[in-house]
């Protein structure tokens, strides 16, 4: 991914068969046309996909991929190699041949795959907050499908790229777990804090700013289990490529509130903080500006794991500790959600109703807390 090729869309998959006791179970497809959709953050003439068999347990094979800007628009063939079918090792991604077909910042691109044979849908975000299809058959080429199923994970897209040299705005990428990735907010209607930040810088004036969602749910920051950990998979959903100016670190939720939950034990504030200041380090040496967040509130959640004595503490520490040092730049989402008489508890118009994960408006205001001065 060097050269002209420039990222226009990202998405940090995990593996399916790696979720926690509540998230569904891996797929698989047979015979059937899977339709998903992304949004672009920058434009040009023509396009490549990535797709990632990267979690996969078996071989992925897909007979054929189309791509189109909106639904209406025609479709054409994205071949691997010059061939229709794609054939993904496992742990493997791919790259599509150059797709002629122009793109513009903010669009819409549909990705369709028909799939012939019994295929797992192994690498995936199990939670994307935008709506996909199923439908049975080879349905690639139409407008509409045939008795289609909705679905709201993504598939196998791990980037698209596009034939156009990064301006001179910043690329920042943010680095999270379902806070990040959006889980809480409206499906289908861009309202994950990436998503305000991105609208917040293009409205004052950094017209070539690009953000990059690459936030998994359940996802932490020094174990893996939903997807590799922050700190294994940085080199990845970062640094690759060498696009990135900024990085922008939430984590360190599901560290504290998911160790009851899976029988471990719950790592030190000082653990946390030290594989924070890893990864600002990481960055750093590589010239990518780093950005540390402060953990949101959970206080308010139903399950006994987020609740279990300690948790705070270990928050608290940890967002102090963030405050307090002066080497990085610091984004204080905490205090952005808190409820003002219980700094534990999200403020109940920021909640989307679980006590952990911000609704539109709590996603809005996390993009409003961040000053976009870092970033001129």
């Amino acid at each position: 991914m060097t050269g002209a090729w420039s990222t226009a869309c990202l998405a940090a998959l995990g593996g399916a068969g790696d979720a926690l006791p509540f998230f569904p179970p891996p797929r698989w497809l047979a015979g059937q046309t899977v339709r998903q959709r992304v949004r672009l953050r920058r434009g040009g003439s023509a396009v490549r996909v990535v797709l990632s068999n990267e979690f996969g347990r078996v071989p992925l094979v897909i007979d054929a991929v189309t791509v189109g800007v909106g639904d209406s628009a025609a479709a054409l063939p994205a071949l691997c190699r010059g061939a229709d079918r794609w054939e993904i090792e496992v742990g493997a991604t791919a790259t599509s041949d150059p797709v002629p077909l122009a793109t513009s910042a903010g669009c819409e691109l549909v990705v369709c795959c028909f799939v012939a044979a019994a295929t797992e849908a192994g690498s995936c975000l199990l939670s994307a907050q935008q709506t996909g299809e199923i439908a049975p058959g080879n349905q690639l080429g139409q407008s509409r499908l045939d008795d289609p199923e909705p679905f709201t994970a993504l598939y196998w897209i791990a980037r698209v790229l596009v034939d156009r040299h990064p301006g001179a705005g910043p690329v920042i990428v943010a680095l999270g777990d379902s806070i990040t990735r959006g889980d809480g907010t409206t499906v289908d209607r861009d309202e994950r804090y990436p998503d305000h930040l991105q609208r917040r810088l293009l409205a004052a004036g950094l017209d070539d700013a690009v953000v990059l969602n690459a936030g998994i749910g359940g996802n932490r920051l020094l174990r893996g289990r939903v997807g590799p950990s922050m700190t294994d998979r940085f080199e990845r959903d970062v640094l690759a490529g060498g696009e990135a100016s900024h990085v922008l670190i939430l984590a360190g939720t599901n560290d504290i509130a998911l160790s009851a939950m899976l029988g471990e034990e719950r790592p030190t504030a000082a653990q946390i903080i030290d594989g924070l200041g890893g990864l600002a380090g990481r960055a750093a040496r590589h010239g990518v500006r780093p950005v540390l967040g402060t953990i949101t509130p959970f206080g308010g959640c139903s399950l006994e794991a987020f609740r279990t004595d300690g948790n705070e503490d270990v928050r608290r520490a940890v967002n102090e500790a963030i405050t307090a040092q002066a080497d990085w730049p610091v984004v204080d989402f905490a205090t952005a959600l808190a409820a003002p008489d219980d700094p534990a508890r999200l403020a109940p118009a920021f909640d989307s109703g679980d006590g952990v994960h911000p609704g539109d408006a709590g996603a809005k205001a996390l993009a409003g807390a961040v000053d976009l001065a870092m970033f001129r």
